[in-house]
């Protein structure tokens, strides 16, 4: 990884960590985050009068529940007591705080593709002097009081004061070759055995990654079904139209993209013609192009493309993944206004991801698409993220809604508008809310120009 991707990376953590903080009542706690030393004399444990009492029996902080990014590129164990908070994304980075605002402790977590290969030994040097400072740019008095290399884990320590109060931290980073887990734990420092506590837990077990699918876009959404463990990603300008845990969830597109999950009790297709056959009852007059069988995850089935006209004559392609567990099937549909489009023909092989498309690539339909066109690359690949996961214990914080996605039934009220109205309206600012991300990315861009001229 470049200097410029490993300068990004420590940016956007330290951006993310003040955003979450500046909105709770811990805010000075992460804005001065910190860390304990890992080898020599440790610090004393000294409690300062304003100092929340540490939490004396840790077992009562137990991890039984996970919290699953909203991307589906990683779960991490929850520890009670801890809040998530603000998760984050951008194309090759997803990140999560989860803050206890009684300890005024942050836990931030983040996963990164490193887009190399990456070693132990490289991540001291990904993580500098600079880009260290960066992390920190927007709190004052950071002092990194150690680093070493543990067990082929980087450990980094912090120390800060806050109003006189001692904060430390330490951060932990390791690799699996491609992709790079970072965590770090802020407390008070009267609570270091919290701090190990805590970080005994999460690192390097306490965070499950998904790297089936690691050649989608990690700024891509995921729906899980606690119910069913079915997952799907898709592009993050799709929207959820209807959901709800064990029951059929619709997903769309702007421009008439449309994907529906759900889980048949009982069901299953024997073989491609039984999955062919399936198709077509499922929707009649549908033309199959091809199917093929797949494996994901470890649970067998087929995919099925095909094409068919709706009743106003628009043509129109699709692909269904059917997925046999033995005691439901699993299915995945996806429609989209195109005439004769096979998915399954599609490479979405890592090489062919990776030279072809960007983690910008937009997952809409171009007009002047045709069959053959890249632009019906995410499609297949939004249908290869389809698969049953094993069951995950969710915390409340990663739950989906638990009724239906709510529709509207009838329209909004007509509302008579006085001459004077419309002048003050049509006088008023159009305001338009910036995405998160683009204002995290924004904020880091900047705190970056500003601590390099500085």
């Amino acid at each position: 990884m470049n200097n410029n991707s490993a300068r990004r990376a420590s940016v956007i953590l330290g951006v993310f960590m003040f955003v979450v903080l500046v909105a709770g009542a811990i805010i000075p706690l992460i804005t001065r985050g910190t860390n304990i030393t890992s080898t020599g004399t440790e610090p004393t444990a000294t409690i300062a009068p304003t100092l929340p009492p540490p939490i004396t029996d840790l077992s009562t902080v137990t991890f039984d529940k996970v919290y699953l990014h909203p991307t589906g590129m990683f779960a991490i164990a929850q520890p009670t007591g801890w809040n998530a908070s603000q998760p984050t994304s951008s194309s090759g980075i997803a990140q999560i705080n989860m803050i206890n605002s009684t300890q005024l402790s942050v836990i931030d977590a983040f996963v990164e593709n490193a887009g190399t290969a990456i070693t132990a030994e490289d991540l001291s040097a990904r993580f500098t002097a600079e880009s260290i400072r960066q992390t920190w740019s927007n709190f004052s008095s950071a002092l990194e009081t150690n680093r070493e290399l543990v067990n082929d884990q980087l450990v980094m320590d912090f120390r800060t004061d806050l109003r006189g109060q001692q904060f430390v931290a330490r951060q932990i980073a390791w690799t699996d070759g491609s992709w790079i887990y970072t965590v770090r734990v802020v407390v008070p420092e009267n609570a270091v055995d919290m701090l190990r506590y805590l970080l005994g837990a999460l690192v390097p077990n306490g965070i499950t990654p998904f790297k089936q699918f690691s050649t989608t876009p990690f700024n891509w959404n995921a729906y899980y079904d606690p119910v069913t463990s079915a997952i799907i990603r898709y592009p993050a300008e799709w929207s959820i139209t209807d959901s709800a845990p064990g029951r059929p969830t619709s997903i769309s597109s702007a421009n008439g993209v449309n994907l529906r999950t759900e889980t048949i009790a009982g069901g299953s297709v024997a073989d491609e013609a039984a999955a062919r056959q399936w198709v077509e009852t499922e929707r009649p007059g549908a033309r199959v192009l091809s199917a093929a069988p797949v494996t994901r995850n470890g649970v067998a089935g087929f995919s099925v493309t095909y094409t068919y006209t709706d009743v106003e004559g628009t043509p129109f392609s699709g692909a269904a993944v059917l997925l046999n567990t033995g005691s439901a099937l699993y299915v995945a549909k996806l429609t989209f206004p195109a005439a004769d489009v096979d998915l399954n023909t599609i490479d979405t092989t890592p090489d062919t991801v990776e030279a072809e498309a960007t983690p910008e690539l937009p997952g809409l339909l171009a007009p002047e698409a045709t069959a053959n066109s890249d632009v019906y690359l995410n499609l297949a690949m939004v249908m290869e993220t389809f698969q049953v996961l094993s069951p995950l214990n969710l915390s409340v914080d990663s739950l989906p809604p638990a009724t239906p996605t709510p529709l509207p039934t009838v329209p909004p009220p007509t509302v008579e508008v006085t001459p004077e109205a419309a002048a003050t309206e049509a006088a008023a600012p159009e305001v338009t809310e910036a995405a998160p991300e683009a204002t995290a990315e924004a904020t880091a861009e900047a705190t970056a120009e500003a601590t390099a001229s500085s």
